[in-house]
Protein backbone atom coordinates (compact mmCIF):
# COMPACT_ATOMS: atom_id res chain seq x y z
CA UNK A 1 0.00 0.00 0.00
CA UNK A 2 3.19 2.59 1.10
CA UNK A 3 4.75 1.53 -2.60
CA UNK A 4 1.09 1.83 -4.68
CA UNK A 5 0.48 5.58 -2.69
CA UNK A 6 4.16 6.68 -3.07
CA UNK A 7 4.34 5.88 -6.86
CA UNK A 8 0.55 7.78 -6.92
CA UNK A 9 2.38 10.51 -5.00
CA UNK A 10 5.12 10.70 -7.61
CA UNK A 11 2.83 10.77 -10.65
CA UNK A 12 1.03 13.90 -9.33
CA UNK A 13 4.55 15.64 -8.74
CA UNK A 14 5.39 14.84 -12.31
CA UNK A 15 1.81 15.82 -13.54
CA UNK A 16 2.46 19.44 -11.60
CA UNK A 17 6.04 20.02 -12.70
CA UNK A 18 4.63 19.41 -16.76
CA UNK A 19 2.20 21.82 -16.31
CA UNK A 20 4.28 24.22 -14.89
CA UNK A 21 6.86 23.93 -17.56
CA UNK A 22 3.89 23.92 -20.55
CA UNK A 23 2.91 27.61 -18.43
CA UNK A 24 6.25 29.10 -18.83
CA UNK A 25 6.80 27.87 -22.81
CA UNK A 26 5.66 31.10 -24.74
CA UNK A 27 2.55 30.13 -26.92
CA UNK A 28 1.06 27.42 -24.56
CA UNK A 29 -1.53 28.64 -21.98
CA UNK A 30 -4.07 31.39 -23.06
CA UNK A 31 -3.81 33.45 -26.11
CA UNK A 32 -4.51 36.64 -26.50
CA UNK A 33 -6.24 37.63 -29.99
CA UNK A 34 -4.54 40.08 -31.94
CA UNK A 35 -6.58 42.90 -33.67
CA UNK A 36 -5.32 44.41 -36.99
CA UNK A 37 -5.91 48.12 -37.58
CA UNK A 38 -7.07 47.28 -40.91
CA UNK A 39 -8.38 43.85 -40.86
CA UNK A 40 -9.55 40.62 -38.15
CA UNK A 41 -8.68 37.21 -38.10
CA UNK A 42 -6.15 34.44 -36.25
CA UNK A 43 -3.07 34.22 -37.90
CA UNK A 44 -3.43 30.85 -40.31
CA UNK A 45 -0.85 27.80 -40.11
CA UNK A 46 2.46 28.12 -41.46
CA UNK A 47 2.72 25.32 -43.51
CA UNK A 48 6.39 23.24 -43.08
CA UNK A 49 4.91 21.55 -46.31
CA UNK A 50 5.46 24.92 -48.61
CA UNK A 51 5.68 24.72 -52.18
CA UNK A 52 9.27 25.33 -54.00
CA UNK A 53 9.37 28.55 -55.77
CA UNK A 54 10.93 27.09 -59.01
CA UNK A 55 7.60 23.87 -58.88
CA UNK A 56 4.73 26.34 -58.81
CA UNK A 57 2.48 26.08 -61.33
CA UNK A 58 1.73 29.22 -63.44
CA UNK A 59 -1.26 31.40 -62.70
CA UNK A 60 -4.92 30.18 -63.92
CA UNK A 61 -6.52 31.06 -66.97
CA UNK A 62 -3.35 31.98 -68.69
CA UNK A 63 -3.05 35.15 -66.39
CA UNK A 64 -6.45 36.73 -67.81
CA UNK A 65 -8.42 37.38 -64.70
CA UNK A 66 -11.99 39.40 -64.74
CA UNK A 67 -15.09 39.16 -66.67
CA UNK A 68 -15.95 39.99 -70.32
CA UNK A 69 -18.68 42.49 -69.33
CA UNK A 70 -17.63 46.05 -69.09
CA UNK A 71 -18.49 47.21 -65.87
CA UNK A 72 -20.82 50.46 -64.81
CA UNK A 73 -21.51 51.93 -62.00
CA UNK A 74 -24.93 52.04 -60.18
CA UNK A 75 -25.98 55.34 -61.77
CA UNK A 76 -25.05 54.14 -65.41
CA UNK A 77 -27.07 51.41 -64.56
CA UNK A 78 -30.05 53.04 -62.99
CA UNK A 79 -29.63 55.06 -65.98
CA UNK A 80 -29.94 52.19 -68.87
CA UNK A 81 -32.88 50.75 -66.57
CA UNK A 82 -34.72 53.72 -66.54
CA UNK A 83 -34.77 54.05 -70.80
CA UNK A 84 -35.85 50.10 -70.91
CA UNK A 85 -39.39 50.10 -72.39
CA UNK A 86 -40.60 48.57 -69.04
CA UNK A 87 -42.06 49.97 -66.61
CA UNK A 88 -40.28 49.86 -62.85
CA UNK A 89 -43.34 48.89 -61.32
CA UNK A 90 -43.75 46.04 -64.08
CA UNK A 91 -39.93 44.73 -63.07
CA UNK A 92 -40.92 44.99 -59.53
CA UNK A 93 -43.77 43.14 -59.92
CA UNK A 94 -41.61 40.14 -61.63
CA UNK A 95 -39.32 40.66 -58.83
CA UNK A 96 -41.92 39.96 -56.00
CA UNK A 97 -43.03 37.19 -58.15
CA UNK A 98 -39.95 35.36 -58.73
CA UNK A 99 -39.46 35.47 -55.07
CA UNK A 100 -42.81 34.42 -54.01
CA UNK A 101 -41.87 30.90 -56.63
CA UNK A 102 -38.27 30.66 -55.43
CA UNK A 103 -40.09 30.55 -51.53
CA UNK A 104 -42.58 27.80 -52.34
CA UNK A 105 -40.44 25.91 -54.62
CA UNK A 106 -38.63 22.99 -53.06
CA UNK A 107 -35.93 22.04 -55.16
CA UNK A 108 -34.63 25.74 -55.22
CA UNK A 109 -34.87 25.16 -51.43
CA UNK A 110 -32.85 22.00 -51.68
CA UNK A 111 -30.95 23.84 -53.73
CA UNK A 112 -30.34 26.69 -51.24
CA UNK A 113 -29.68 24.77 -48.60
CA UNK A 114 -26.93 22.67 -50.36
CA UNK A 115 -25.08 25.85 -51.22
CA UNK A 116 -25.09 26.88 -48.13
CA UNK A 117 -23.71 23.75 -46.47
CA UNK A 118 -21.34 23.70 -49.89
CA UNK A 119 -19.74 27.56 -47.97
CA UNK A 120 -19.20 26.10 -44.77
CA UNK A 121 -17.67 23.04 -45.40
CA UNK A 122 -15.64 25.15 -47.77
CA UNK A 123 -15.52 27.87 -45.79
CA UNK A 124 -12.72 29.05 -43.70
CA UNK A 125 -11.32 25.90 -42.54
CA UNK A 126 -11.10 24.26 -45.91
CA UNK A 127 -9.33 27.25 -46.48
CA UNK A 128 -6.86 27.16 -43.43
CA UNK A 129 -6.08 23.53 -44.41
CA UNK A 130 -5.00 24.28 -47.98
CA UNK A 131 -2.37 27.28 -46.67
CA UNK A 132 -1.05 24.44 -44.40
CA UNK A 133 -1.47 22.20 -46.85
CA UNK A 134 0.33 23.82 -50.11
CA UNK A 135 1.96 27.43 -48.34
CA UNK A 136 0.83 30.77 -49.09
CA UNK A 137 2.04 30.53 -52.69
CA UNK A 138 -0.62 28.85 -54.69
CA UNK A 139 0.95 29.80 -58.42
CA UNK A 140 3.18 32.28 -59.75
CA UNK A 141 2.12 34.90 -61.46
CA UNK A 142 3.01 35.41 -65.90
CA UNK A 143 6.19 37.31 -66.78
CA UNK A 144 4.08 39.55 -68.92
CA UNK A 145 0.59 41.38 -68.92
CA UNK A 146 -2.00 40.39 -70.88
CA UNK A 147 -2.79 42.50 -73.86
CA UNK A 148 -5.55 44.69 -74.20
CA UNK A 149 -7.65 43.29 -76.91
CA UNK A 150 -7.17 39.82 -75.05
CA UNK A 151 -7.74 41.44 -71.60
CA UNK A 152 -11.01 40.77 -69.30
CA UNK A 153 -12.90 43.68 -67.40
CA UNK A 154 -12.38 44.49 -63.13
CA UNK A 155 -15.91 44.10 -62.29
CA UNK A 156 -17.32 47.20 -59.99
CA UNK A 157 -17.47 46.85 -56.54
CA UNK A 158 -19.81 49.37 -53.86
CA UNK A 159 -17.44 50.17 -51.24
CA UNK A 160 -17.26 52.95 -48.21
CA UNK A 161 -14.75 55.22 -48.87
CA UNK A 162 -12.19 55.59 -45.76
CA UNK A 163 -11.91 59.02 -46.43
CA UNK A 164 -15.25 60.31 -45.96
CA UNK A 165 -17.70 57.24 -45.13
CA UNK A 166 -19.73 57.76 -48.29
CA UNK A 167 -20.21 54.93 -50.51
CA UNK A 168 -17.66 54.95 -53.07
CA UNK A 169 -17.79 52.86 -56.73
CA UNK A 170 -14.46 50.98 -57.69
CA UNK A 171 -15.17 51.83 -61.49
CA UNK A 172 -15.43 55.43 -60.56
CA UNK A 173 -12.02 55.32 -58.77
CA UNK A 174 -10.44 52.94 -61.95
CA UNK A 175 -11.61 54.53 -64.34
CA UNK A 176 -8.92 56.83 -66.55
CA UNK A 177 -6.10 55.71 -64.52
CA UNK A 178 -3.38 52.52 -64.14
CA UNK A 179 -4.09 51.40 -60.63
CA UNK A 180 -2.48 48.51 -58.54
CA UNK A 181 -5.64 47.18 -56.73
CA UNK A 182 -4.42 45.22 -53.45
CA UNK A 183 -6.81 43.00 -51.94
CA UNK A 184 -7.15 41.45 -48.63
CA UNK A 185 -9.21 40.56 -45.70
CA UNK A 186 -7.25 39.55 -43.16
CA UNK A 187 -4.15 40.21 -41.29
CA UNK A 188 -2.32 37.79 -42.99
CA UNK A 189 -2.84 39.03 -46.67
CA UNK A 190 -1.88 42.51 -45.66
CA UNK A 191 1.37 41.54 -45.18
CA UNK A 192 1.39 39.49 -48.45
CA UNK A 193 0.01 42.53 -50.57
CA UNK A 194 2.53 45.40 -48.82
CA UNK A 195 5.06 43.00 -51.05
CA UNK A 196 4.15 44.39 -54.10
CA UNK A 197 2.78 47.87 -52.63
CA UNK A 198 5.97 49.08 -51.37
CA UNK A 199 8.28 48.60 -54.58
CA UNK A 200 5.44 50.26 -56.30
CA UNK A 201 4.98 53.15 -54.08
CA UNK A 202 8.66 53.46 -54.05
CA UNK A 203 8.32 54.42 -57.83
CA UNK A 204 5.08 56.21 -58.10
CA UNK A 205 3.80 57.52 -54.45
CA UNK A 206 0.66 57.87 -53.66
CA UNK A 207 -1.14 61.06 -55.33
CA UNK A 208 0.83 60.47 -58.79
CA UNK A 209 -1.32 61.79 -61.32
CA UNK A 210 -2.24 59.11 -63.65
CA UNK A 211 -0.42 55.84 -61.81
CA UNK A 212 -2.07 55.19 -58.26
CA UNK A 213 -2.32 52.42 -55.80
CA UNK A 214 -5.83 51.49 -54.74
CA UNK A 215 -6.79 49.09 -51.81
CA UNK A 216 -9.63 47.19 -51.07
CA UNK A 217 -10.28 45.76 -47.77
CA UNK A 218 -12.80 42.94 -48.33
CA UNK A 219 -14.88 41.64 -44.94
CA UNK A 220 -17.15 39.13 -45.73
CA UNK A 221 -17.71 37.75 -42.39
CA UNK A 222 -20.83 39.70 -40.14
CA UNK A 223 -18.22 39.51 -37.20
CA UNK A 224 -15.60 40.39 -38.67
CA UNK A 225 -17.23 43.61 -40.75
CA UNK A 226 -18.58 44.98 -37.37
CA UNK A 227 -14.68 44.78 -35.99
CA UNK A 228 -13.32 46.69 -38.46
CA UNK A 229 -16.44 48.92 -38.59
CA UNK A 230 -15.74 50.00 -35.02
CA UNK A 231 -12.01 50.33 -36.41
CA UNK A 232 -12.02 52.50 -39.03
CA UNK A 233 -11.15 55.24 -36.54
CA UNK A 234 -7.69 53.79 -35.92
CA UNK A 235 -7.21 52.81 -39.40
CA UNK A 236 -7.53 56.60 -40.18
CA UNK A 237 -5.02 57.53 -37.95
CA UNK A 238 -2.10 54.53 -38.78
CA UNK A 239 -2.53 54.70 -42.60
CA UNK A 240 -0.84 57.52 -43.99
CA UNK A 241 -3.05 60.36 -45.02
CA UNK A 242 -2.43 60.26 -48.58
CA UNK A 243 -3.72 57.17 -49.07
CA UNK A 244 -7.10 57.45 -47.56
CA UNK A 245 -8.75 58.16 -50.58
CA UNK A 246 -7.79 55.25 -52.95
CA UNK A 247 -8.85 53.09 -49.44
CA UNK A 248 -12.45 51.43 -50.01
CA UNK A 249 -14.15 49.06 -47.06
CA UNK A 250 -16.56 46.45 -48.76
CA UNK A 251 -18.58 44.42 -46.27
CA UNK A 252 -20.53 42.07 -48.31
CA UNK A 253 -20.06 38.03 -49.89
CA UNK A 254 -18.26 38.70 -53.47
CA UNK A 255 -18.65 34.63 -53.64
CA UNK A 256 -19.82 35.92 -57.45
CA UNK A 257 -16.09 37.02 -57.96
CA UNK A 258 -14.04 34.81 -56.71
CA UNK A 259 -14.04 32.58 -59.71
CA UNK A 260 -13.30 34.88 -62.57
CA UNK A 261 -10.69 36.99 -60.08
CA UNK A 262 -8.95 33.63 -59.23
CA UNK A 263 -9.50 34.39 -55.03
CA UNK A 264 -10.43 31.02 -54.14
CA UNK A 265 -8.80 31.59 -50.53
CA UNK A 266 -10.26 34.50 -48.63
CA UNK A 267 -6.87 34.55 -46.26
CA UNK A 268 -4.57 35.60 -48.86
CA UNK A 269 -3.80 38.83 -50.61
CA UNK A 270 -4.07 39.62 -54.30
CA UNK A 271 -3.03 42.64 -56.22
CA UNK A 272 -4.33 43.13 -60.05
CA UNK A 273 -2.67 45.77 -62.65
CA UNK A 274 -5.54 48.01 -64.51
CA UNK A 275 -5.57 49.83 -67.16
CA UNK A 276 -7.45 53.43 -68.16
CA UNK A 277 -9.98 51.02 -69.17
CA UNK A 278 -10.55 48.88 -66.23
CA UNK A 279 -9.21 45.86 -68.07
CA UNK A 280 -6.96 43.58 -65.88
CA UNK A 281 -3.66 43.01 -67.64
CA UNK A 282 -1.76 41.30 -64.43
CA UNK A 283 -2.98 39.66 -61.76
CA UNK A 284 -0.40 37.83 -58.49
CA UNK A 285 -1.31 37.12 -55.32
CA UNK A 286 0.90 35.50 -51.88
CA UNK A 287 4.16 36.68 -50.95
CA UNK A 288 5.92 38.61 -54.33
CA UNK A 289 8.39 36.83 -55.63
CA UNK A 290 11.31 38.57 -57.40
CA UNK A 291 10.22 37.99 -60.85
CA UNK A 292 7.06 39.04 -60.18
CA UNK A 293 7.60 42.44 -58.71
CA UNK A 294 10.20 42.84 -61.65
CA UNK A 295 7.15 42.30 -64.13
CA UNK A 296 4.80 44.87 -62.35
CA UNK A 297 6.99 47.46 -62.16
CA UNK A 298 7.84 46.87 -65.82
CA UNK A 299 4.27 46.56 -66.96
CA UNK A 300 3.43 49.54 -65.12
CA UNK A 301 6.00 51.84 -66.72
CA UNK A 302 4.94 49.89 -69.99
CA UNK A 303 1.53 51.28 -69.67
CA UNK A 304 2.37 54.82 -68.57
CA UNK A 305 4.11 55.13 -71.62
CA UNK A 306 1.51 53.89 -73.73
CA UNK A 307 -0.50 56.80 -72.16
CA UNK A 308 -2.58 53.75 -69.53
CA UNK A 309 -3.56 51.64 -72.41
Amino acid sequence: MLASASRSRSTLVAAVASCRTMRAQPGIGPTTARISARSFMTQPPTSENTTEQNSLPLSPYGGRFGVPEQPMSTKSLALSQANSKRSPFSKAKEGVKSKMHDWTDEKKNLEKRKELLDDFQSGYFAEFSEINRTGSKLWKATTSMVNADKALYMPNIVGTSLKTSEPIELVDVLRGKISLLAISGTRFGEEQIETYMKPFLSKWPAGTSKVQLVELNIQENPLKAGLVRMMVPFVKKTLPEERHTNYILHYKSIKHLKEPLSMQNSYLGYVFLIDGNCKIRWGAHGPALEAEVKTLLDSVQRLSERGGR
